[in-house]
């Protein structure tokens, strides 16, 4: 009897191997989005500390300006803009900063788009929240909430 040269797998073959493929992507994607939506976050809580940081300086220098130092553009022209020209002390009611808002770029954030937020003071320090809207890189989009789209800058809770 002639003896076959088979080459290659069989048809069970590819499909056992494309069922346990299946069943291993099944596993790993939730935890992939999850890990995601972890990392987004704390960028966007990263990003509330950095501005509240960059508010903070400016400020410093805004009241140092008479002895040499001097606030930026970006800062002063964001202060003279709002209502009373300065910066609140409770919480507003509205945001007063946003995605195309110069002082966030300023602060070092150069992917600001979908992001508004607020700015007031509390007990002598600058608070931040920043929220992240659906077009922004921090969007999260877990359990359709939007509460973890916001983070607020360190003390001011």
């Amino acid at each position: 009897m002639k003896k076959l040269n088979r080459k290659g797998f069989t048809l069970i073959e590819l499909l056992a191997v494309i069922v346990v493929l299946a069943i291993v992507m099944v596993v790993t994607i939730p935890s992939v989005i999850s890990s995601m939506n972890s990392a987004r976050g704390s960028q966007l809580q990263n990003a509330a500390d950095s501005v509240s940081e960059w508010f903070t300086k400016q400020y410093e220098l805004a009241v140092l300006g008479t002895v040499g130092g001097g606030a930026s553009s970006d800062y002063t022209g964001f202060v003279e803009k709002l209502t009373d020209k300065k910066i609140p002390t409770t919480k507003p009611t509205t945001d007063n900063i946003s995605d195309n808002n110069a002082v966030l770029k300023a602060a070092g954030l150069t992917d600001a788009k979908g992001l508004t937020g607020k700015v007031w003071y509390n007990n002598n320090k600058v608070c931040i929240e920043l929220t992240a809207g659906s077009t922004s890189s921090f969007y999260i989009t877990e359990n359709g909430t939007t509460t973890a789209n916001k983070k607020t800058s360190a003390g001011c809770e």
